[in-house]
């Protein structure tokens, strides 16, 4: 049985566009099979990903070509081990951005392991700092938030328009005060008999005089 050639294309969800990977391979030979998955699940756990390897173990792939190097893994080491198991079973792996393939001649290619191990780093790097960058974006939204809630919760001052609750009925809440007005009882003297302080007695008697 002729061994087959595949295509391998990955991307997040199903709106996301794989134009890009896909024209890339085009010039390729090959059965393409896409995974709309995340980046961050495993090479072996990808729906498409563990046919291909299922076939591979089963000698029935002769060449794996990928756009890219980080679409055959989540990380460095996931990366490394779907080289190692592609190498353990002879099958050679083509990287279309890079240009390079994992053997030549029937050989590994020496080349080919240093270059994508650096590549792997780097696009694990990427990961990394992508999601470091994550991390603070969200960190300034909670400031943003503890901020914005802070403001809330100082006083502004009683709105335009507002009473005090106590400045509707001052003369009933204060008979005493009251009944010294009605006495005809000077500011100072209904301080002295009531006890109540000045600038209320002053109320007081303002609107008291004013209804």
């Amino acid at each position: 049985m002729e061994k087959r050639k595949i295509k391998y294309t990955r991307k997040s969800t199903i709106e996301q566009n794989e134009a890009r990977q896909v024209e890339g391979l085009r010039d390729y030979t090959g059965e393409l099979f896409t995974d709309k998955i995340s980046g961050k699940i495993a090479f072996s756990d990808r729906p498409e990903g563990k046919k291909i390897i299922d076939a591979v173990k089963s000698g029935l792939i002769s060449e794996l070509i990928v756009f890219d190097v980080d679409r055959l893994g989540r990380d460095t080491r996931d990366i490394l081990n779907t080289f190692h198991i592609m190498k353990t079973n002879k099958v050679c792996v083509t990287i279309h951005s890079l240009g390079i393939k994992s053997l030549v001649d029937g050989k590994s290619s020496p080349a080919f392991e240093l270059v994508t191990t650096v590549m792997a780093t780097l696009a694990q790097q990427e990961i990394e700092r992508t999601k470091e960058r994550q991390m603070q974006a969200i960190e300034l939204i909670k400031e943003a938030d503890k901020e914005r809630e802070q403001k809330d919760k100082v006083y502004k001052g009683r709105k335009k328009g507002t009473k005090n609750k106590d400045s509707k009925s001052l003369v009933d809440k204060w008979e005493n005060v009251k009944a010294c007005l009605d006495s005809n009882m000077s500011i100072d003297k209904t301080v002295a008999a009531t006890g109540v302080s000045r600038s209320t007695v002053k109320r007081v008697r303002a609107e008291y005089f004013k209804k």
